[in-house]
């Protein structure tokens, strides 16, 4: 079980099944030290294109979600769980790497500076990415590793696998950290190799990573089943995971708050 869990979503992302006071009660039974909720970001709504590209059995079958931007605003700005909780709750968001416009992710720079943790992720929906050319992803992966985020999440998505030695150099160099996805591992959405490629890739640059259940229910939160094992393989050391322990992961996140932050005033 991870102690504390950088990665998971609440109902509000729509398509997740429990509230944020669950999912912390939950984490808080398995004595778990810090957990970070992550919702979807806005622009993960696909539903204007499907409405102008699908018939309707195929739209609803393909439809995704996420909270609108004042859900986030209260999160960040109102929200407090309850003191009864030992588990410490992290505020975050995870967003769309994009194919198209120019910026390459669409974190809401107004809050960038605010969450505990900001994710990015590919999402392989119609309007977001679908390309498979691995040099385009690459940018797209490259230009976003230059926005206010802190982790590439699930970054080796069966079909979608960007270079990885560049990546993986450049994350080390931007101090954003790889994400090890249990969802993508238990769900067989992941590519095994790649994963065990830029895992070796991590030790090689000293590239931190960071821990996931990427849950979307309270009994999916804290599972490592999938990722015990190939940290394990590949010997990966304890000091290249920032939420080994909820020191370290407050130490990532204040440091990332600090770039996120500076970032924005250039």
């Amino acid at each position: 079980m991870l102690c504390v869990d950088f990665h998971c979503h609440s109902l509000a992302s729509k398509h997740a099944t429990n509230t944020i006071e669950e999912l912390l009660q939950r984490a808080d039974n398995l004595g778990m030290e810090g957990l970070a909720i992550t919702d979807h970001c806005p622009g993960i709504d696909n539903t204007a294109w499907l409405l102008n590209q699908e018939d309707e059995r195929s739209f609803w079958l393909h439809r995704i979600t996420g909270p609108d931007y004042p859900y986030f605003k209260v999160f960040i700005s109102r929200y407090q769980p309850s003191e009864t909780f030992k588990t410490v709750l992290f505020k975050g968001i995870e967003c769309n790497i994009l194919e198209e416009g120019d910026r390459a992710v669409d974190v809401p720079l107004k809050e960038a500076g605010e969450f505990d943790l900001v994710i990015a992720s590919i999402h392989p929906l119609p309007s977001l990415l679908q390309t498979h050319d691995s040099s385009f992803l690459t940018e797209r992966l490259l230009m976003a590793m230059e926005e206010p985020i802190d982790v590439i999440g699930h970054p080796c998505h069966k079909g979608y696998v960007p270079d990885l030695p560049l990546i993986v150099k450049k994350a080390a160099d931007a101090r954003i950290v790889m994400e090890l996805n249990n969802s993508s591992l238990r769900f067989n959405k992941t590519d095994f190799e790649a994963i065990r490629k830029m895992l070796k890739l991590a030790m090689k640059h000293e590239c931190r990573i960071s821990l996931s259940s990427d849950a979307h229910c309270s009994n999916e939160i804290g599972c490592d089943e999938g990722i015990r094992p190939l940290l394990s393989e590949v010997g990966f050391p304890d000091e290249l995971i920032v939420n080994r322990s909820l020191t370290a992961a407050k130490t990532y996140v204040a440091e990332r708050k600090d770039i996120r932050r500076s970032l924005l005033q250039i």
